[in-house]
């Protein structure tokens, strides 16, 4: 070797002196494999087709648990429980739909007669019916009127609560002659469903509100002498309800016997708890002999 030229180092990649040109280091990817992993890698590459075939029955068995659990199902409905359900809903659109079930979900029509007619003074008239409410959970209001020959009258408003009967009148229906063919008329009708989580027990709350007591009654058909006795009725209420009422009305039905000979109407204001009240009606028209009378309070509750 020239002298002045540096010395070739011959040690690459860190090796001892005396070693070969790439030595003995570790390999260029980093970590060296154990044995142990070399031979889980070699049985993985040997057994490959096996594990599909495990993975893919397995995967299979799953499905096939699935199909089972579906067909199970679909026999069940089909011929053991869907049969019976089937029966089941059958029965109950049965019950639903029979005219029992019907009638307790809904309100039966209001009843009423043919109309009646009773001479009310000269020249006026008296026109009613009965009406009959077989609801009990139902009460109703309406607009009615009598029509007929010769008559056309106003429409005016009623109502009628459950369970209860009574006259819808005309009082005093201006005529020169007795209407004939007369036949009663209504429209408009509403029923109105009573709300049981606001009146749990009807009776109660209607006996507490129509507490209206009728005393001192007395009928007197000599009240006035004159061509045509006028007949008088008298008679005291008292307001033994907890309510003050604006209006309150009350109906007079006089009889024959069983036979219903004449009515009449009069209305107070202002009614409060506690108050009693003197009222006084009168008959213009002669009346036959009459063996009994009532006094009806007639009061919508629930307006």
């Amino acid at each position: 070797m020239k002298e002045g030229l540096p010395e070739l180092d011959t040690n690459l990649g860190g090796n001892e002196p005396g070693s070969t040109k790439f030595g003995r280091g570790k390999p260029a990817g980093g970590d060296e494999f154990s044995e142990k992993q070399l031979k889980l890698g070699y049985w993985f590459i040997t057994h490959k087709v096996l594990l599909r075939k495990i993975l893919t029955g397995v995967l299979m068995g799953i499905a096939g648990i699935f199909w089972i659990y579906a067909l199970v199902g679909f026999v069940d409905w089909a011929f053991v429980r869907g049969p019976k359900e089937r029966e089941n809903l059958k029965t109950t659109l049965q019950i639903i739909t029979a005219p029992e079930a019907l009638q307790a979900i809904s309100a039966q029509d209001i009843s009423f007669t043919e109309p009646v007619i009773f001479a009310g003074g000269i020249g006026q008239y008296d026109i009613l019916v009965q009406a009959k409410n077989t609801n009990e959970k139902w009460w109703a209001e309406f607009k009615y009127r009598f029509v007929g020959e010769g008559l056309n009258g106003d429409w005016l408003k009623g109502f009628i609560l459950p369970n209860e009967t009574k006259y819808i009148a005309n009082l005093g229906v201006q005529r020169a002659f007795r209407p004939r063919n007369v036949r009663f008329e209504t429209d408009n009708f509403k029923y109105h469903r009573i709300n049981p989580h606001e009146i749990a027990d009807y009776a109660k709350w209607e006996a507490e509100r129509l507490n209206i007591a009728i005393s001192d009654k007395k009928f007197d058909p000599y009240a006035i002498r004159n061509k045509k006795n006028i007949a008088s009725l008298t008679f005291k209420a008292s307001n033994n309800s907890a309510y003050d009422f604006w209006s309150v009305g009350f109906y007079a039905f006089l009889y024959r016997g069983e036979q219903l000979v004449a009515t009449n109407y009069i209305s107070t204001t202002e009614f409060l708890s506690g108050e009693e009240k003197d009222l006084q009606m009168q008959f213009y028209e002669g009346l036959p002999t009459i063996t009994k009378y009532e006094i009806i309070p007639d009061l919508n509750i629930f307006d």
